[in-house]
């Protein structure tokens, strides 16, 4: 007689792995809680850009605008996942099994930020290099990733197991986070080595100016790469646990800040000290030739301290 025993007939066929606290519910509550400080930051950093940049072209603060709205939805999509991973489904485990709706919504808007912010940096690079290689092929892939998200989202909206769709999706999320990662490594590189080729070509203040833009550049943008290569690891190494739907939750946020955190930075300018170039006039019994050699150095003094023309957007230049 063929007897089946009681623990082997109740095993739900749609289990889930060793169930850990930890590493499950832990990564979505800490991910949500950083989520949020981020989200206040960029809310402060929306107010400095206004307050500060008034005349910035229509279409850079409309942008910002667009950023900040995406973020406002991507937030409360964030903390609706929250409420369903750790109040919603206490005690219910198997409620892990599908992704939250407000984690499904999230992709979306995770991927309308990163193409606003991305777009943003490759028309700068253009402003830079006056070519259009590089941030031609940062667009691709920035639209790359723009349409796997896309698909993503229908995909995740209609899934049944989150187990069996990282399987099955596997190089589809791989893909997409391998272009946004490579698009944003190409446009901080790009705009750092451009930069840098325009440095041997400047005077003092404005040498001064691009190694503080240099080093803006790379801590902006090298920031929001490090938490795409983080979240791409730990998604290809332990895609049994939520580590990196944490680490994604993130993703978005950081990547508007650096947005955010870049237009205002042209306020770094305004604090390099006025040490143009250090020249005198001769004594002259000439009171009319001495007006003359004053002005000639004002005007040196004034061209020498104007800013690289790429980081302004005033309302006449786009």
């Amino acid at each position: 007689m063929n007897v089946t025993s009681p623990s082997t007939s109740s095993t739900p066929q749609n289990a889930l792995p060793p169930f850990d606290v930890y590493t499950m519910i832990g990564p979505v509550v800490l991910g949500a809680l950083i989520n949020a400080c981020l989200f206040g930051g960029l809310v402060i950093q929306t107010y400095v850009y206004y307050a500060n940049f008034p005349n910035d072209h229509r279409a850079m603060k409309l942008t910002v605008a667009a950023v900040l709205a995406s973020q406002t939805a991507h937030v409360i999509c964030v903390s609706a996942t929250l409420w369903k991973v750790a109040v919603y489904g206490y005690g219910h485990p198997l409620t892990l099994l599908i992704f939250p709706l407000g984690a499904d919504a999230a992709i979306l808007f995770t991927a309308i930020t990163g193409v606003l912010v991305e777009s943003s940096f490759a028309f700068r690079l253009w402003k830079l290099s006056k070519t259009f290689t590089v941030p031609l092929i940062s667009l691709v892939l920035c639209l790359l990733a723009q349409c796997i998200a896309l698909a993503m989202t229908a995909k995740a909206f209609t899934m049944t197991n989150l187990l069996t769709f990282e399987i099955d999706e596997n190089r589809l999320i791989t893909l997409a986070f391998t272009s946004r990662l490579v698009c944003e490594l190409s446009l901080t590189l790009s705009m750092v080595w451009y930069l840098r080729k325009q440095r041997s070509m400047t005077f003092s203040r404005t040498t001064t100016m691009i190694d503080r833009l240099v080093l803006w550049t790379l801590e902006t943008g090298l920031l929001t790469s490090l938490v795409a290569v983080f979240t791409i690891s730990f998604f290809l190494a332990m895609k049994q646990n939520y580590i990196w739907v944490g680490l994604y939750a993130n993703l978005a946020t950081v990547n508007a800040n650096s947005l955010l955190a870049s237009l205002n930075g042209r306020l770094i300018l305004r604090s390099v000290p006025n040490d143009g170039l250090n020249m005198g006039t001769l004594s002259s019994s000439s009171g009319g030739r001495s007006r003359k050699a004053q002005s000639v150095v004002i005007n040196v003094t004034q061209t020498v301290g104007s800013a690289p023309g790429v980081f302004k957007y005033d309302e006449g230049e786009v």
